[in-house]
């Protein structure tokens, strides 16, 4: 089943949400989780006009950039929240 994923500022009120998907199925939560632990990484690879083949990955680090410093969470078109990381590598 399809599952929107997005990004979402919570350092604002109210939260600002990524206008864009950061992937469309729960199996791109690990892939999301890989972009925001190297949220510097792409924050400044947009800051010197990089852009990436995967839209999901370029919708991320261009919301990366946007929020660098801000807390990040993960949210789903259906209102749901998912750890930032792995609940299996705690």
């Amino acid at each position: 089943m399809s599952t929107y994923i997005y990004l979402e500022c919570t350092a604002h009120e109210p939260a600002i949400q990524a206008d864009e998907e950061s992937g469309q199925h729960l199996y791109d939560l690990p892939r999301l989780r890989d972009e925001i632990a190297h949220r510097n990484e792409y924050a400044n690879a947009m800051s010197i006009g990089a852009s990436f083949d995967d839209r999901y990955t370029n919708n991320t680090a261009r919301f990366l950039a946007a929020h660098p410093h801000c807390p990040i969470r993960i949210i789903d078109e259906y209102g749901g929240t998912h750890p930032i990381k792995d609940e299996d590598t705690k």
